[in-house]
């Protein structure tokens, strides 16, 4: 039985996954359907039994709903204007009905009511559905205050009024139970579409994971090889040339970096790290790293820090505020021929170890109208196309900065007036820590020279790479042994003790975090608990968790700075010395 009618149901509403619109005028056909035989019925009573007093109204009814269902098929754009002279004439009916000395507030009446619900709710919307509702649902109130009634409408013989109360029943059974297919059906439908968007989410964020790693492998090589050649002597002119290598491979560093952002903003994969860092020397170094991108223009950084920061250590994420800050100093150098660029912060309010900071980075560039000020946080967006085609770029930095910002519970501000120049104003909050940075805790009684006898094992498969850190431990003058694979590394490790191990995350036949895992279980303690460095081109959300879980000690994006290697591993040379 149930399978006949779920036949007959399909066959009448043929599909679950309908849109609300054609749900909306599949309805209201089914209500001017209806109207048509209820205008049969009081036509033909009419006629019977009143010598065609009130035949009128019924034609009335019946060409007004035949001209509705034409309209609306010719010109359907027009149904929610037909749907409000629809309610409204219902609604004028039931006054009509109620006001009347043979009728009254019956069942009819109220019938007509809860369609006008309908109509309203799932033809219209909540504001319109309230509205309505309150109108017709007044008339059985008001009727009991107002004395005024119409005479003139006959009511149906019981046999006709049970087949049209019938009728109503039918239209409201029916539109209930269709919309509610519909409104499921388009629930499911989806859900399913966000499974299916949820798996090509990850499918992408796996391939630009992949894609990243690739692109990162060689770049590590191609960055620090050019920074080696640059501590070079070599002469001015292929110092020039050098540089430009170096800060083109950087500036696609950045870019795929700003991309793998993005991604993680869209999928909210993007986490934040907190460690003590000195802003003050943050600033610095970074205004040091843009001497490049300045190139030839007569630019002058100016930084300003508040004598309150200058000597303290804060909580928080030195990456991603570094992020922010070069952005915002690249867009500031790109769009200034000449001039000063002000970098500074100040303190707003401090409560405890609570600092409330502004960072302020004003050029005396190009300037940004009212206009573009709207649009320039949105991504892949700039000030204008013209913007674009002068000056380059993708358009993502400033997008990033805001979600940054965002993420860091702070917020963004720009002033700026066209060929007066641009400032943008961060305001965040900062706490102090008595806790020291990396930099900090190495013994500065050390020099690199200490390296000399650090015993490293390298474990890396890629050429280009091996090639580049050869000439690196060259310079700081580091005997290392190297291993291409996790294997190799546990084959050397069973000969020799090693102060640390540099290990690749993923090589062939035995990647790092498995050659990690086996390192911690073995049986001598001294070989077990060898610091590991994990060395990784890997941008995986979760790359911490996988480095902690495995037990390694530390680990280092690539490309890598060469400070940054130098500093841990003069950090573990300083501990070994101590022990």
């Amino acid at each position: 039985m149930h399978k006949v009618f779920q036949q007959l149901w399909d066959s009448l509403f043929p599909s679950k996954t309908t849109s609300i619109l054609v749900a909306q005028f599949q309805i209201f056909y089914l209500m001017l359907g209806a109207n048509l035989l209820k205008g049969g019925l009081y036509l033909s009573d009419a006629i019977s039994r009143h010598q065609g007093d009130g035949s009128w109204r019924a034609i009335r009814l019946m060409l007004t709903s035949l001209a509705m269902i034409v309209l609306l098929h010719r010109f359907p754009k027009l149904i929610k204007w037909g749907i409000h002279y629809a309610i409204i004439g219902t609604i004028l009916h039931i006054y009509y009905r109620v006001f009347n000395n043979d009728v009254g507030a019956d069942v009819v009446a109220l019938q007509c009511i809860y369609m006008v619900i309908i109509c309203a709710f799932y033809g219209l919307n909540k504001f319109w559905g309230v509205l309505y509702t309150l109108c017709a649902a007044l008339s059985v109130i008001l009727v009991h205050y107002i004395d005024f009634r119409w005479n003139g409408l006959h009511p149906l013989p019981s046999e006709p009024n049970d087949i049209y109360i019938a009728i109503n029943f039918t239209v409201i059974l029916f539109a209930h139970v269709y919309f509610h297919r519909v409104l499921n059906g388009n629930i499911e439908a989806m859900e399913k579409l966000n499974s299916e968007l949820k798996v090509s989410t990850e499918s992408k964020s796996n391939f630009l994971s992949t894609m990243s790693h690739e692109l990162r492998t060689p770049l590590n090589s191609v960055i620090g090889i050019a920074g080696l050649l640059i501590q070079d002597n070599v002469d001015k002119k292929k110092e020039e040339q050098l540089d430009m290598l170096k800060f083109s491979a950087e500036g696609l560093l950045t870019l795929i970096n700003n991309i793998l952002d993005i991604n993680k903003f869209d999928s909210g994969k993007l986490e934040l790290e907190v460690t003590p860092f000195n802003l003050y020397k943050l600033l610095n170094n970074i205004s040091k790293s843009m001497t490049h991108q300045k190139g030839k223009k007569a630019i002058t950084f100016l930084i300003e820090v508040d004598e309150m920061l200058k000597s303290i250590n804060v909580l928080g994420d030195p990456t991603r505020l570094g992020q922010i800050i070069y952005n915002l100093l690249g867009n500031a150098v790109k769009f200034t021929a000449q001039g000063e660029i002000l970098i500074k912060v100040t303190v707003l309010a401090q409560d405890h170890d609570d600092y409330s900071i502004r960072l302020e980075i004003k050029d005396s560039g190009i300037g940004i109208s009212e206009s573009q000020q709207q649009r320039i946080f949105a991504p892949f967006t700039q000030a204008s196309s013209s913007t674009t085609r002068k000056f380059g770029g993708t358009g993502l930095g400033l997008s990033i900065v805001k979600q940054l910002v965002d993420l860091l519970g702070g917020k963004i501000q720009v002033k700026s007036t066209i060929g007066k120049g641009t400032s943008f104003f961060v305001d965040l909050t900062l706490t102090k820590t008595d806790l020291l940075s990396a930099d900090q805790q190495i013994d500065r009684n050390y020099d690199e020279n200490d390296l000399t006898e650090l015993r490293i094992l390298l474990a890396e498969d890629n050429m280009m790479n091996i090639f580049f850190m050869k000439q690196l431990f060259k310079r700081w003058r580091i005997n290392a042994d190297i291993a291409e694979n996790g294997a190799e590394v546990l084959n050397l490790l069973s000969e020799k003790n090693y102060d640390v191990i540099l290990m690749d995350m993923h090589m062939p036949v035995m990647d790092g975090m498995q050659a990690t895992l086996k390192i911690r279980q073995l049986s001598d303690p001294i070989k077990a608990n060898t610091y590991i460095i994990a060395l990784t081109a890997s941008v995986s959300d979760n790359i911490q968790k996988k480095v902690k879980e495995c037990g390694m000690d530390n680990y280092l994006h690539k490309p890598f700075q060469l400070d940054e290697l130098k500093e841990m591993l003069l950090n573990r040379s300083a501990q070994v010395l101590r022990n």
